[in-house]
């Protein structure tokens, strides 16, 4: 099996938007490449997350909340002037259900200082240099410019690993709406994931055979289509499939760094598109039935339902239930 690296941005988790500044309420580790390194770990897959947090008490916190669920922390480096970002989570519950709201502590942080040097720090060339796959992200890019160049310097080619690259836009962090820069990035990865919603606004359209041709350099382009199924476009055009698992949610937060690392960790073993897009869904639809960002995988053997098997299968916080009528 391969081995992973996971560059982006760290948070540290709050447990309460009216304590967000209090290192005391601080309750774990998050941002989308710290959860996909989380959910990688939790699957069996080598993972190291790199990236820049404050040497201060949330910053040590999330060295210890990856240390500890067996990620490795050797490309973090710790910033002695710069704070750690935080977020907070707060839900209200209206007429249409649920709704969660995330609170940011993020101007200024240590992880908007990476730049085009960071790659080359003496810890992070060594984990480049045993990385069979690199993820990275669009929200790092939305971080600010320099987190850009650090970017663009990891996407440079040559390179001896593949990467994949996750769109997740996020409108609020882009003032002036253009998604060029995002665009750009993902066209240089060699796998790009995007939620339908994202492909519109980023790329212009969810088409497959349309993305296919405005993205011709990636050997894969999924698209995932919420809770109906996610398609992954190859290089002649042809696309493989899978329908999404039927789900009972609880909170969607997490739920698209679960469904990367998902596939990332079906391309890291090697597996057939369809497999690494049941793994997508697996991965979704465990973090979906839970209020947290990151959950225990599901059973594996799941991902040798036949087509049937799989489409009778409900997720929800009680476990999985077979047999359901489509």
């Amino acid at each position: 099996m391969g081995r992973v690296v996971c560059f982006g941005e760290a948070l540290a988790l709050v447990g309460g938007a009216d304590r967000i500044d209090d290192p005391a309420a601080a309750a774990g580790a998050a941002g989308a490449e710290v959860n996909v390194a989380l959910d990688l770990a939790a699957a069996g897959v080598p993972v190291a997350w790199a990236g820049r947090v404050g040497d201060d008490p949330h910053g040590h916190l999330v060295v210890r909340t990856l240390a500890a669920a067996g990620v490795d922390t050797s490309g973090i480096e710790l910033d002695p002037v710069r704070h750690t970002g935080r977020y907070a989570k707060s839900v209200t519950v209206g007429d249409d259900g649920p709704r969660t709201r995330m609170h940011y502590r993020r101007a200024g942080s240590a992880a908007s200082a990476a730049d085009a040097g960071f790659a080359r720090r003496p810890a992070v060339r060594r984990l480049l240099a045993s990385a069979t796959w690199v993820h990275v992200g669009g929200i790092t890019a939305a971080v600010s410019p320099s987190c850009v160049a650090a970017l663009d310097a990891l996407l440079s080619r040559p390179r001896p690993f593949r990467v994949t690259f996750d769109v997740n836009w996020r409108e609020q962090m882009w003032p002036d709406g253009d998604p060029a820069v995002v665009a750009g990035l993902a066209a240089r990865a060699d796998v790009v994931l995007a939620g339908a919603d994202e492909a519109v606004r980023v790329f212009g359209t969810d088409d497959p055979a349309r993305l296919r041709v405005l993205l011709p350099g990636p050997d894969l382009v999924v698209v995932k289509d919420g809770a109906d199924r996610a398609v992954a476009v190859h290089p002649d055009g042809s696309t493989t499939a899978q329908p999404a698992l039927a789900v009972d949610v609880v909170e969607p937060v997490g739920a698209g760094d679960a469904f990367a690392a998902g596939l990332l960790g079906g391309l890291v073993r090697g597996e057939p598109v369809g497999r690494c897009l049941r793994r997508g869904h697996l991965g979704a639809a465990a973090v979906l039935v839970v209020p947290g960002d990151s959950a225990p995988p599901l059973p594996a053997e799941l991902l040798d339902l036949d087509d049937a098997g799989w489409a009778g299968l409900r997720v929800g916080r009680d476990g999985v239930v077979h047999g359901v009528p489509a």
